[in-house]
């Protein structure tokens, strides 16, 4: 291999990219194992279950944070980002809470049937009136002693949980009541979804079916007090620590998404005739495309600074640059994919065309996980304004 091509590719390779064969080896499980199924998958709407005992088979839902990162990208290759992060949600958001926090017991209950991708777990976070705002969050647990038991007695809603209506077990926040005092800080609960009191009802969605989003709903729910996870109180520096994981590993799987979206889009236009030559070699068109690829390599590389940032500097610094992640990359995802409908035309107004489908599951981009305006509002205040 020439010195400057060589030299080309070390500049851009990720950071979290060692050059071995562990990328080839995802790249290789992904073509085999779940592109072949997300057809049938996307079309019934159905959470890719034997995709993530695959995974667990392969150790994949254990992965160090590098690997996880070349997960992220390569998953987005099987052209379903609904499956995709269903995966992801497994390996990058509620397995590494695990690890972190729980205890022995908790571990051998849930993180290694997990791990084996046997179990699945989801983050119930969300209210049906607080959203962005964690700190207006009402669920309570309530420590009473139940026949002999120290036991938590969960209260209050939860929605929009990505992964609820097929989860085997919930990470809740709330709010632990202990007599007549109520904690001002969150605490998490680890609670089994056939729990008495526990009910959960699939969410019809616009896009991203695959992802079994549910609404919880808990009522007198009975668990034992030692199923709390973590210290008490600690829940919402846990709660924000997993949203960075969130948007980081999500913003790389999302670039990775598009740039695939960008490679099928210019398949086609290099097959497609009008006006006496292929769409591809009309100006228009050659720099929409331009324009698309510039940007996504710009997300690409602030995703990959946030995650050496993130690696290596303090939280408030990777915080900073994971907003800037989430309010960037995921837009730009969003306009590619955006931009590959529309050169598809009439085609890709179609329901049953990939474009619609991806058009669709993009739309979540800017709402899941922290919205723009609550992006800036994180940036601006590391600027100090």
């Amino acid at each position: 291999m020439p010195a400057r091509t060589e030299r080309v590719k070390r500049a851009v390779r990720p950071p979290f990219d060692d050059g071995s064969a562990f990328r080839e080896q995802v790249r290789r499980f992904v073509a085999r194992e779940i592109t072949p199924r997300v057809d049938a998958w996307e079309r019934d709407t159905r959470f890719p279950r034997a995709a993530v005992r695959a995974c667990g088979r392969r150790g994949y839902l254990a992965l160090d944070p590098a690997r996880l990162a070349v997960m992220a990208e390569e998953l987005a290759r099987c052209d379903s980002m609904g499956v995709s992060l269903s995966v992801l949600v497994q390996a990058g958001l509620v397995a590494p809470l695990l690890a972190r926090l729980a205890s022995a017991r908790q571990n051998e209950q849930w993180l290694a049937p997990l791990y084996a991708g046997r179990a699945i777990g989801a983050m119930a976070v969300t209210e049906p009136t607080a959203g962005s705002d964690i700190a207006a969050l009402r669920t309570t647990a309530t420590l009473k002693r139940v026949k002999g038991s120290d036991t938590l007695v969960l209260n209050g809603e939860k929605t929009y949980i990505t992964c609820a209506a097929v989860a085997d077990f919930l990470i809740v926040a709330a709010r632990v009541v202990d007599g007549r005092t109520v904690d001002s800080d969150l605490s998490l609960v680890l609670v089994p979804t056939d729990a008495r009191g526990v009910r959960v009802t699939r969410l019809d969605t616009l896009g991203l079916g695959t992802t079994a989003m549910g609404r919880v709903a808990l009522r007198d729910c009975r668990v034992p007090a030692d199923s709390r996870l973590g210290e008490r109180g600690g829940g919402y520096g846990y709660i924000l620590e997993a949203l960075d994981r969130e948007r980081l590993y999500g913003g790389l799987g999302a670039v990775a998404w598009a740039q695939r979206a960008l490679e099928k889009t210019a398949a086609f236009l290099r097959a497609r005739r009008a006006f006496g030559r292929t769409v591809n070699r009309h100006q228009a068109v050659r720099h929409q495309l331009a324009d698309c690829a510039a940007a996504l390599a710009a997300a690409r590389q602030l995703n990959y600074a946030a995650y050496e940032v993130w690696t290596s500097g303090t939280r408030a610094a990777a915080m900073h640059y994971i907003a800037m992640v989430k309010l960037f990359s995921y837009r730009e995802v969003q306009r590619a994919i955006e931009l590959c409908l529309q050169l598809h035309g009439g085609l890709g107004y179609m329901g049953d065309h990939w474009t619609s489908q991806w058009y669709r599951d993009a739309r979540a981009l800017t709402i899941a996980a922290g919205t723009p305006e609550v992006m800036r509002d994180l940036i601006a205040a590391q600027l100090r304004l």
